[in-house]
């Protein structure tokens, strides 16, 4: 099956209609579109919503349904208008979803100290990680449906203790969170400064919620249409293998998630 990212030999022209999906909030939104004008590198779309003011920020991708092709966003100040640019040659692929996200400043001290053992950041500031065991093929489904109940009691207690934790470190969620193997995005209640570090515990839903902690160098710090907040991206550092692996299985999940709703909408 042909990926979203993949080139794709589509001539999108002025005036040709489009399907549209992408993350806005807490929600996919599929609506309907069609081009203004097009050039090598800017394409500019008009959608078709009743919203007008939802403004899905700069950074976000759309994926052009029927064509599976990728846009990023580059300006969205006149949406439902929105300008973009074509996404292909991306070292590591990425997507939008729904994900919670922990942060917090890291001194520069402290990330001096123990850069070489990340492990003693993570647990000052988030505890000690929950292991949960991998379970990414799942065929009997009584199994499944206990392991989901499970989860949901585990959020429940985590949610609990994170209210107790709550003056350690910042909680990001039911929030649009785009990610790669090599970085992500999110929308944060404070403004960082470019070069900033950042530690990170990413919640990634697969078969079971799974944990991801890790370091971020800030390289990017957006306002957000929302008072107050802010567009943070982030590249990963000190991030293991193992746990890059991980978010590009996540990755490639959501997208087929995606490709999934191409196939209804056509």
């Amino acid at each position: 099956m042909e990926s979203i990212n993949e080139q794709t030999q589509v001539e999108l022209k002025p005036g040709t209609g489009l399907d549209i999906s992408f993350t806005y909030g807490d929600k996919v939104i599929n609506t309907r579109g069609h081009i203004k004008s097009s050039s090598d590198e800017v394409i500019v779309i008009e959608f078709e919503v009743d919203d007008k003011k939802m403004t899905p920020p700069v950074g976000t991708d759309i994926y052009i349904l029927k064509n599976s092709i990728c846009y990023n966003i580059i300006d969205s100040k006149d949406f439902p208008e929105v300008k973009a640019t074509r996404v292909c040659g991306r070292k590591y692929l990425r997507v939008d979803n729904i994900l919670k996200v922990h942060y917090k400043k890291v001194s520069l001290e402290n990330y001096k100290k123990y850069r070489d053992r990340p492990i003693v950041i993570y647990k000052n500031i988030f505890g000690e990680p929950l292991k949960t065991p991998e379970i990414e093929e799942v065929d009997l489904r009584l199994l499944y449906e206990l392991i989901y109940q499970a989860n949901l009691k585990m959020d429940r207690i985590l949610d609990i203790l994170e209210d107790k934790r709550a003056e350690k470190y910042a909680v990001s969620k039911n929030e649009n969170v785009n990610i790669s193997g090599a970085g992500i995005r999110f929308i944060a209640d404070q403004a960082f400064s470019i070069g900033d570090i950042i530690a990170l515990r990413i919640f990634l839903p697969l078969a079971t919620q799974t944990q991801i902690d890790v370091l971020g160098e800030v390289r990017k710090v957006a306002e957000s249409e929302k008072k107050g907040r802010y567009c943070i991206a982030a590249k990963f550092i000190e991030l293991s293998e193992d746990d890059r692996e991980m978010i590009i299985r996540y990755v490639f999940k959501r997208q087929r998630e995606i490709i999934r709703i191409t196939s209804d909408y056509t």
